[in-house]
Order: C-alpha cells, then structure tokens, then sequence
C-alpha cells in the first residue's frame, strides 16, 4: 500500500478526490503496463506544492502538486506516474555527478518520454519534451552541457526540473556509501520488476534493453561458459520444483522445468584487503549476469580472504543477487576449493572473482575454473579472463 502523506496543499482543492483519481491511474498501470505498475507501486506519494507540477527525490519519494494533477486525465496520470518512476529506477539523480541539472533533467526527459511513447503507457502530457528515437539512448549520451533542450521548453516543461538533487530525505547530501546503497536498491527493484512483467509475456522490449545495460559487465558469459552446459541441460524433469497441484495432498512428484538449465556454479568472491566496495559492486553485476544468461539451476557463492568467510546458496528465483563486503585479510584460494571437495560438491564450473593476487601456483584443482581477475593474469591453470575495472 502507498503511503499518502498530503502536506501544503492548496486549501481549496479536493485533494482526496484527486488522489483517488491518481490510484485508479495506478491501477490502470497495474493492468496494462505491469512493469511500470509495480515501479510505482513501490514509491511513496506526497501531495505539495513545494513541487511546480511533479518530482522524483534521490530516494525515491514521488512528489505531485495536485494543483497540476488536477486537471489531468486518469491516462495521463499513468503517463505521469511512470515517468516519475523511471527517473527513480534509472537512478537520474545518482547518475548526474557534477553535470549542470536542467540538460541532464531534459536528456532523461527524453528518453524516458521516448520509451513511455514508444511502449504506448497512458497518454501524453501535452508539452512534454518528445525526441523520436532517444530510447536507443543514455542519458549520458544525450546530455547537452550548453543547456540546449530542443525546443521543448526549460527542464521538460510542463514536468519540471524533477529530478531531486542527491541528497537524503532530510536534504543533507547523501554520502557515497549511501548512494551506492539507494542505487543498488534501485537496480534491484527494476530487475525484479521486469523479472515478474517477463514471466508474464509483458515486459516491454525498451524495458528489456535497459536491463541488459544493467547487467552489462562487457563479459560474454554466456560464451564463455556455454562450453560448460552444452549437452548437460536438464530433461526438463526437477525434484527441486515439485508440482504444487499436489502439495496439498501430501504427494510429492517432480514438476517440469519449461527452460533448460545448467548445473551448478560455484562463484568464488576474494574478499581479502585489496578489494573495496567498488570492486564488490563489479563483481555483483558478473554474479547476476551469469544467473540471467546462464540460468544455472544453483549457485554457490563462497567468501574467501585467506580463509573461507561465508557461503550463501541462491536459486534462479533468487535473481537479482547482492554480494557483501566481508573479510579483508590476506588472500588464499585453496580453501574455496577445499570446501568444495569437502562438501562434496560437483559444480559444473568454479568461477572466481578476484584481482588475481593469490597463492594459485601452489595448488590445482580437478574442477573446471574461470579465473575473472582484474588486474594479475598469472595463472597457470583454468581459464583466464581479465577485464578492467573501474574502481581506483
């Protein structure tokens, strides 16, 4: 249920009435576009006319005067809904850095309008910035630092500048810390929006790319590790998802698996001194990619430093995964790789995480292993990839 919190709105307005206009545009949403429905089902909406027509804060409250709802109808209100929405999920205000804030409010604009347009949800606002095409775009890429907004009016007119500074709900800046948190929690949230709409058959395909670009960690995962579930993919037959029809009496049988799955993946995450939280983050995105691409049927993700920290199990219904920071001691893989044998696990591949400063000339291992390192490449078995990293 969405909060409704009503501060400084106009007296002379029914704003009970207006807000049960904006629930029956939400439920609308709900129905038609399901993807954005659950993004603004999730947001908090306040009534007030501190906002010129509507805005979206860093962490994620929704802001309506309902001065300018008023008059709207209930598909433009759905129109209006999800565009606020998306500025939360694509993390706009997190995104902006030292860019000036009118032309990035109007590059988000734009593709953010291009995509609702595009994807037919609700109705236009009349006015509203509109640029063709911008949906095959970022927002990086269409920002004009010269403040040039194509004719469409200042800031998205008549929207508004509505993306809130990066700063709490308090208005004090919010720390990196706390934005890699709320932005983190953003991407988890759209993934798991589009995760339902797609298993429903109605996740928009704009809405599918803007995934991918999530997810994207420039690996192909899928080519590196295909080799590993070629020929080894499921018949279709899974105790781990009984049939639920019956359950309830108490019979326990096999049900179907519709798509095919590879086996178990171990992820070995190196969580010794040298890795921080930037690199955890990149290291998050390559987890969650190997789930979306691969489909593995489970994955193991062990934390190691020079010993084994923890261990968590996730399942594909699990996606999207968060990795934390643990550890910070020195660095050792063997003992990923013990704990393996230990426990009698037979994975179809080991895939570690790390920067590749570690003792792996001083043992082997009989199981298929992909060494993702982001900085040393001195391995003499397994297979190597490196990509660069962004973290300093």
């Amino acid at each position: 249920m969405v909060a409704l919190a009503i501060q400084d709105a106009t007296p002379v307005l029914d704003v009970q009435k207006i807000d049960e206009k904006v629930q029956a545009a939400k439920s609308l949403l709900i129905i038609e576009h399901p993807f954005f429905g659950m993004a603004v089902s999730k947001r908090t909406i306040i009534y007030t006319d501190a906002v010129p027509t509507a805005a979206m804060s860093a962490t994620g409250q929704m802001y309506i005067n309902p001065a300018f709802a008023e008059p709207l109808t209930k598909r433009q209100l759905m129109w209006l809904l999800a565009h606020e929405a998306m500025h939360f999920m694509l993390s706009h205000a997190l995104r902006r850095g030292t860019r000036l804030q009118r032309p990035w409010n109007v590059a988000a604009d734009y593709v953010i309008n291009d995509t609702l347009n595009y994807e037919g949800v609700g109705e236009p606002i009349e006015g509203v910035l509109d640029m063709p095409g911008a949906r095959d775009f970022s927002t990086e890429d269409l920002y004009n630092a010269d403040g040039d907004d194509g004719g469409g009016g200042g800031g998205g007119c008549p929207v508004g500048d509505d993306i809130g500074d990066p700063v709490d709900d308090g208005g004090q800046p919010l720390d990196d810390s706390q934005k890699h948190q709320i932005e983190a929690l953003a991407k988890i949230e759209t993934i798991q929006h589009a995760k339902a709409a797609k298993a429903r058959g109605e996740l928009p395909g704009s809405i599918e790319r803007i995934i991918e670009e999530m997810l994207d960690v420039s690996t192909p995962w899928h080519d590196h590790l295909e080799r590993f579930f070629q020929g080894r993919q499921r018949d279709g037959i899974s105790w781990r998802r009984p049939n639920r029809r019956f359950l309830s009496g108490g019979v326990y049988i096999p049900g179907v698996n519709y798509v095919p799955r590879m086996g178990e993946i171990v992820i070995g995450v190196d969580t010794s001194g040298s890795i921080g939280q930037r690199e955890l983050d990149e290291f998050n995105a390559h987890v969650n990619r190997i789930l979306h691409t691969c489909n593995p049927e489970k994955v193991t993700v062990i934390y190691c430093d020079r010993h084994v920290n923890s261990t968590a199990e996730y399942e594909p219904d699990d996606f999207p995964v968060t990795l934390k920071l643990q550890g910070g001691g020195g660095t050792s893989f063997k003992p990923v790789f013990d704990y393996i044998d230990n426990n009698s696990m037979e994975p179809e591949v080991v895939v570690y995480l790390t920067d590749g400063e570690g003792d792996q000339s001083q043992f082997t291992s009989k199981h298929e292993t992909v060494w993702l390192t982001t900085h040393n490449e001195n391995f003499t078995w397994g297979t190597v990839i490196k990509f660069e990293s962004e973290a300093t």
